[in-house]
């Protein structure tokens, strides 16, 4: 949905050009002509910015700003006047404005202006969020566990959960990265403390270190009030710093710096806080690359990587599909009131020869369009999307080679197993295949166990 933005001034050319400037940068832009019709406007539609002229007819500025601030609080309002003076700019940023810019203006300076207050409004929306999820207990998060290979990273995490130290995951987008963090926080001594996380490469550089750190009221333009910054809101608890590898150079300074001394320096605050907080941060990026290309520090990285933890790809653990597939069928079949039990075996064969480049992310998202889409008990070939079904056609063989074929493989099974004293686990790992692999070529071949 576009921001909207109401312009308040009594000169129709500047309605005019204002509106013409803001529409062409493709916002949701009316404007009138008198503080009143600016009032009946507001109480009708809801704004994301209000932009008013300081003196004007029976109803200037300043009223529209006071009454916006009762009507719509979460309006932001930008004072416009011709009449500079450091008293109408004090009052007017006491009474609530966010801004005040001087006529006569330049375009760019309105077009920055209004970019860096929705900005703040996103950032405080998220906060009140934020805040919000904070004060409740976190609930743990399933996380199907099939393969050996996510075994034996479940075995590690028994091992490091109860501590403080650092962890690092690395693993594809979409394998699960931001459960694994909520799973650890979750199962911690700090599980009822608070549960932060914050993707650095959503967050432009320069609200991400006001994010993460803080500030004190005057900082900056704009900073009318002083805000806790995420760090120092997980005291005690836990912060998911997701996409580490994209977090600017001199900001891994300062992440190093509360690392080595357990304090925060919130910008424009001369004092320090003291912050106990454990880090666990993950990325989708070669690391040593970047350490390499000296875009990311390498104390840095020490610091974080205490504990390493790759999530491997699901098409690197395919005997977990099936599994995943039942769980978000059951999920979403109870949140879109739907009576679908399972997946056919023609379906469930296509999710086996896909290749998941969106990984479990990817795999939800089609399993939840299927559920929507079938008509019946069960999810059909019909109901996954064509990406599914290319290269997939069966190829002929003649029944021979089949012959050959399966016979090799139930003979090379006999020959490894019978080699390793019949070590199920060796004979998998010889193979280079997990467990339940081995199981499932048992049973297709009536090898004896």
């Amino acid at each position: 949905m576009k921001p909207k933005i109401l312009i308040v001034d009594d000169e129709p050319d500047i309605c005019r050009v204002l509106e013409f400037l803001l529409k062409k940068e493709g916002y949701a832009v009316a404007a009138v002509s008198s503080g009143e019709d600016a009032l009946q406007k507001i109480k009708e539609e809801a704004f994301d910015i209000v932009i008013t002229d300081l003196k004007m007819g029976r109803v200037d500025g300043m009223q529209v700003l006071q009454r916006t601030r009762e009507i719509a609080p979460d309006t932001a309002v930008i004072m416009v006047t011709a009449f500079a003076s450091i008293e109408s700019a004090v009052e007017a940023m006491k009474k609530g404005a966010i801004d005040y810019i001087v006529k006569p203006f330049l375009n760019e300076e309105i077009k920055l202006t209004i970019r860096k207050v929705l900005e703040q409004k996103k950032l405080i929306i998220e906060n009140i969020a934020l805040k919000q999820q904070i004060s409740q207990r976190m609930t743990c998060k399933d996380f199907i566990v099939n393969s050996e290979s996510m075994l034996k990273i479940f075995e590690t995490l028994e091992k490091v959960i109860p501590t403080k130290s650092s962890i690092l995951i690395l693993g594809e987008s979409g394998t699960g990265k931001g459960l694994i963090a909520e799973l650890i926080h979750c199962n911690s001594p700090r599980r009822d403390k608070p549960f932060i996380s914050i993707n650095c490469s959503a967050i432009p550089e320069g609200l991400l270190e006001s994010e993460l750190f803080g500030y004190k009221k005057g900082a900056f333009t704009g900073a009318v009030s002083d805000k806790l910054g995420l760090i120092p809101l997980a005291h005690e608890g836990t912060l998911f710093l997701d996409e580490i590898g994209d977090m600017p150079p001199n900001l891994q300074a300062k992440l190093l710096k509360v690392l080595e001394t357990g304090e925060v320096h919130p910008l424009g605050d001369t004092r320090l806080k003291t912050v106990d907080v454990r880090i666990i941060s993950a990325t989708n990026v070669d690391i040593e690359k970047r350490i390499k290309e000296g875009s990311f520090r390498e104390d840095l990285y020490w610091r974080l990587n205490v504990i390493e933890i790759k999530i491997p790809p699901i098409r690197e653990r395919k005997d977990e599909i099936e599994m995943l597939t039942q769980h978000f069928i059951d999920k979403f079949a109870r949140g879109h009131n739907k009576t679908i039990k399972g997946i056919e075996q023609q379906a469930t064969s296509l999710l086996l020869k896909y290749s998941w480049p969106g990984n479990v992310r990817e795999l939800a998202n089609v399993t939840e369009r299927a559920v929507v889409l079938a008509q019946g008990s069960q999810i059909t070939a019909m109901d996954l999307p064509d990406k599914l079904k290319k290269d997939t056609e069966p190829i002929e063989i003649c029944s021979t080679l089949k012959t050959y074929l399966s016979d090799y493989e139930k003979n090379l099974l006999i020959k490894l197993y019978n080699a390793h004293n019949k070590n199920k686990e060796e004979t998998a790992n010889a193979l280079g295949i997990d467990l339940v692999t081995l199981y499932r070529k048992f049973k297709k071949y009536g090898i004896e166990e």
